[in-house]
């Protein structure tokens, strides 16, 4: 639910209902875990103000606040608020732990920890109680959409959210995402936040995630999650079949990410991603938060493809395009020219045979090389047939972790004549496959359009 609901004050009163209440057991263990001491403490004084503004509670529990603990004197059993240093919960065995703003955690760590310790009670239970996470990636997201799913009859999600680019100043939709408006939710401080939002454009995505708790960036997206989202779909290209392939080559040490897509209509499109071995920690740290294993994780589901040492090796990305090459009917490589000489080289060892097109009318033997600037006038076409494919729901893609979050990443800057393209600048994140999946729609448009028809060529 929103922010300002009273989520903290509901996890102590769970806490206590758990503890002395009708749920408690012996020798229980209770965790309210939190991302930081702070948060850790809010928690703790919660429920102690509880305790002693009640006499029954406090002749039934020991306080200890130094630790942030409470002692059931009758059952044994223990509560106690703990903060996000994982290494040090391995020895718990709770018997309920509920995990306060889960969507604030850097990473996983905690989560995992907890969510794995259940092992020495019959009926264990696990609560996350948060705003909505910006990022489709986080594991609250990943929790959220399981628990929506319905697919396991244990897992149960109540999301209190308006609906995806509703109106804002439509009262109805605060009320979705505000279960506590009208009661101690203040309605004139929830409104002065929503008109500030209407009055300035930049303040709209806070507003909705964190007042209507809506899955959305902090920056607009090119692309809204609900559109890329409807065009997700098992992919598959057949051999022999025509396609068009896109590169974005990283800097050696980052993410590259080379997009394969078919010429004809829907455009299906498989992709595929580097990164350097020796960055896979440091990077998902860097990106994700301190601790995150993002990288390493996508690698192990086969997303990402993991080049030896400390960069991505041009030989591997070229064998690569080779075999692609063997495989389909590839009417070009479209790719951004920066950097791009190293892989030309590669081509050049390797023996695959290849040849420049830069006016988008030579003809060559073997692979069609195909330069894009990334300027406003090659991007303009590109980002608005990528728009236009979403839209339209021409462009089926494989709902790949990756590509999803460098969508969700990509923002789009726009000149005085109305040209848009990807701007890495403004992006939170990387959009490396953005970039590398508007290449080839942008190629695909252009190498659709018909030329004038040479009426004197045609009478002669």
């Amino acid at each position: 639910m929103a922010r300002k609901n009273g989520k903290t004050a509901l996890i102590a009163a769970i806490v206590l209902a758990h503890l002395v209440g009708p749920e408690a057991e012996v020798h229980g263990e209770i965790y309210s875990a939190a991302n930081d001491r702070d948060q850790a403490s809010i928690v703790y004084k919660f429920a102690r103000q509880m305790v002693e503004l009640e006499p029954e509670l406090l002749q039934q529990l020991d306080l200890v606040p130094s630790t942030k603990t409470m002692v059931a004197r009758i059952t044994g059993s223990v509560y106690r608020a703990v903060s996000a240093e994982a290494g040090t919960k391995h020895g718990y065995l709770p018997s309920l732990v509920i995990y306060d703003e889960l969507a604030q955690a850097k990473n996983r760590d905690l989560y995992d920890v907890l969510d794995t310790s259940f092992g020495a009670h019959d009926e264990p239970l696990f609560i996350a109680i948060s705003t909505q996470s910006n990022d489709p990636e986080h594991v609250l997201s990943k929790l959220i959409d399981d628990g929506l799913s319905g697919a396991d009859p244990s897992i149960v999600c109540h999301l209190y959210a308006a609906d995806h680019d509703c109106d804002l100043a439509n009262e109805k939709q605060w009320k979705k995402a505000n279960p506590a408006l009208g009661k101690f939710r203040d309605h004139e401080d929830l409104a002065t936040a929503i008109r500030k939002a209407i009055r300035m454009p930049a303040e709209e995505p806070k507003v909705r995630n964190l007042f209507l708790n809506q899955r959305v960036a902090p920056i607009a997206a090119l692309i809204s999650r609900q559109e890329w989202m409807a065009c997700s779909a098992p992919v598959h290209l057949d051999d022999g079949e025509e396609i068009y392939l896109a590169l974005d080559l990283s800097g050696k040490v980052d993410l590259t990410a080379l997009i394969a897509g078919s010429a004809s209509d829907p455009c299906r499109i498989v992709p595929h991603f580097w990164k350097p071995a020796d960055h896979l920690t440091e990077h998902a740290n860097r990106d994700f938060g301190s601790g995150s294993h993002r990288y390493r994780e996508w690698a192990e589901a086969g997303h990402l493809k993991i080049s030896p040492g400390k960069t991505i090796n041009p030989e591997a990305v070229a064998l690569f395009i080779a075999e692609l090459q063997r495989r389909f009917k590839v009417r070009a490589l479209v790719y951004d020219r920066w950097r791009v000489d190293d892989l030309l080289r590669e081509f050049d060892r390797i023996g695959l045979q290849a040849y420049e097109d830069r006016e988008g009318d030579k003809k060559g033997d073997g692979l069609r090389l195909v330069p894009w600037g990334q300027g406003y006038h090659d991007m303009g076409p590109a980002v608005d047939a990528l728009e236009l494919a979403v839209i339209e729901r021409t462009l089926v893609h494989p709902n790949n972790p990756i590509l999803n979050w460098n969508m969700a990443n990509a923002v789009a800057t726009m000149d005085p004549a109305g040209n848009r393209k990807l701007d890495k600048d403004k992006a939170r994140f990387r959009i490396d496959g953005a970039v590398a999946l508007t290449m080839p729609l942008g190629l695909r448009s252009r190498d659709r359009k018909v030329k004038p028809i040479d009426i004197e060529a045609l009478i002669g």
